[in-house]
């Protein structure tokens, strides 16, 4: 018994070496989700691995590198949504690839403007956290951000906010050069070497609306678990 015992730390520190070196290859890589933009997909805090061995594709979660003027070099997951010679257009809040909706059968966030009625029958059934971003405007008035099938199962979808097309929204536009919103994006056709990528808390995620295409050779995991 005491020999084999022996051989428990040896076994212990090969698993460590070789998690190290699978990490720093990117072979296989733990990342914590560290914002609510992927919500109700990816939890905020929530802990999934990434590998590079797999090629990305539409739909995936991708891990890529940034660099933010204010913060530096960064990692962030958003969903791959568009990658090079396809066309994004964002019409009235859907994402459309190739003109087909691409939002159908995706669970997102969105954020819906509702009464104190319909918050009070929410709030009794659903657990709210952080991703529902709850906001109240008035006595009578809140903004919460609601998953698909919870708005549909209270019949909000007509309460959805959303940014009329023609307004344009200053960061967008900055990027873009365009007078696009969140809401109504493009069309865009995706240049070679670029994706397109978004978050599915939409009205709270920093994305490629807002920060840019982004280099395909950036992109170092796909998220396999989560």
């Amino acid at each position: 018994m005491n020999k084999k015992l022996k051989y428990v730390p040896i076994g212990i520190s090969i698993i460590i070496v070789l998690y190290f070196l699978l990490s720093l290859t990117g072979i296989f890589k733990t990342y914590k989700s560290p914002t609510t933009s992927n919500e109700p997909n990816l939890k905020l805090n929530s802990w999934f691995f990434a590998t590079n061995l797999i090629e990305p594709k539409i739909g995936d979660f991708v891990c890529y590198e940034n660099e933010n003027p204010h913060f530096g070099k960064q990692t962030r997951v958003h969903r791959l949504c568009g990658m090079e010679n396809d066309v994004i257009e964002i019409k009235n809040g859907v994402v459309f690839l190739n003109e087909k909706n691409l939002d159908e059968n995706t669970e997102l966030i969105h954020n819906y403007k509702i009464a104190q009625e319909d918050f009070n029958k929410i709030n009794t059934s659903v657990k709210l956290t952080e991703k529902n971003g709850v906001h109240q405007l008035d006595h009578n008035t809140f903004i919460i951000g609601l998953e698909t099938s919870i708005a549909k199962k209270y019949n909000l979808n007509s309460k959805r906010l959303l940014d009329e097309k023609g307004k344009p929204d200053q960061y967008i536009s900055a990027v873009y050069k365009n007078n696009w919103n969140k809401d109504n994006f493009g069309p865009i056709k995706i240049p070679n070497g670029k994706v397109f990528v978004l978050g599915d808390n939409r009205d709270n995620s920093e994305d490629s609306r807002y920060i840019g295409l982004i280099n395909q050779s950036d992109i170092i995991g796909v998220v396999i678990s989560k």
